[in-house]
């Protein structure tokens, strides 16, 4: 009996800080999914930007509807102002494509 001991504490412990790591991960999950970068280019038609990443090393397409926020810097903007060569950051959440569906796009200053 003496001999469990040891064992049923430590499944108690692992099993104790194993659940923190659980809840972590649920939790990331309900945060927007996130794409910085530059615009490359703006498809209208497809309601499409492409965005290279801060590196320049990743593309990353993120598509928008009329429910997505526009802003250039936290104040109200359109999607026509949405550029070549203007820095965005865009939130969201991926879709089974990997495109990034974005709710708010916020345009940032040149840099």
């Amino acid at each position: 009996m003496e001999r469990r001991t040891p064992l049923m504490l430590a499944l108690v412990l692992g099993a104790a800080l194993a659940a923190p790591a659980a809840l972590s991960y649920a939790q990331d999950k309900s945060k927007d999914d996130r794409v910085t970068g530059t615009v490359q280019l703006v498809k209208k038609d497809a309601n499409t930007i492409l965005v290279t990443g801060e590196a320049g090393n990743v593309q990353s397409q993120v598509v928008y509807n009329a429910e997505t926020k526009v802003t250039s810097d936290n104040k109200p903007a359109s999607i026509d102002d949405v550029q070549s060569g203007r820095r965005v950051i865009c939130l969201g959440k991926l879709n089974d494509k990997g495109q990034l569906v974005a709710t708010h796009i916020d345009l940032r200053p040149a840099s």
